[in-house]
């Protein structure tokens, strides 16, 4: 009896009422927690809504048997904020995965680089070697060719082989004194 009474006279609007005490408890408990937190704790909200409101309604003759958290609704310029946080970590990912790749292709590029100058050097060792060799081949096999005549048959040869180089160069002008003599001078 005395529950009816209160449900009919003493409580004027009870979806009001409802509304208040789950107002209350949202209130009281989602500012200590992040945006994502809450999204998890929809289950915990929920209970917490259901403690309180049979708690109060009790009161009034009102059994509750559950209270459902289905939808969280954020401000629109919480989402907004929300969205361009996400959209600017994704972005940043990607800048760091393209910064990544060019790093790779310009690690690979110095590697192969490198690999290739090494290549050149034992090319050019080999046929610096293979110069010497015909050198003494063509002087004579008995006769002793001296270090610093085989340097100077050397340089004559690469001398020749960096004006031919020249050469063969896109409009490049090189004065170089040209003559036997003039290479004493270098």
């Amino acid at each position: 009896g005395q529950h009816v009474y209160d449900a009919v006279y003493r409580l004027t609007d009870p979806s009001g009422q409802v509304d208040s005490f789950v107002k209350d408890v949202i209130r009281g408990q989602v500012p200590t927690m992040t945006l994502d937190e809450v999204f998890a704790a929809k289950s915990e909200l929920a209970e917490a809504v259901k403690a309180r409101l049979k708690e109060k309604m009790t009161e009034f003759g009102y059994h509750i048997l559950n209270a459902l958290v289905t939808d969280l609704e954020p401000d629109a310029s919480v989402k907004a904020a929300m969205n361009e946080i996400e959209t600017n970590k994704r972005m940043r990912a990607a800048r760091e995965e393209r910064a990544e790749a060019n790093k790779n292709v310009m690690i690979k590029a110095a590697e192969a680089e490198a690999e290739s100058k090494h290549l050149q050097g034992q090319g050019i060792a080999n046929q610096r070697d293979a110069i010497i060799t015909g050198l003494r081949s063509s002087i004579g096999v008995g006769e002793k060719i001296s270090p610093s005549r085989v340097s100077e048959l050397l340089l004559l040869t690469q001398y020749f082989d960096t004006l031919k180089e020249m050469s063969h160069g896109r409009e490049t002008t090189v004065f170089v004194p040209h003559g036997i003599a003039g290479l004493s001078g270098m």
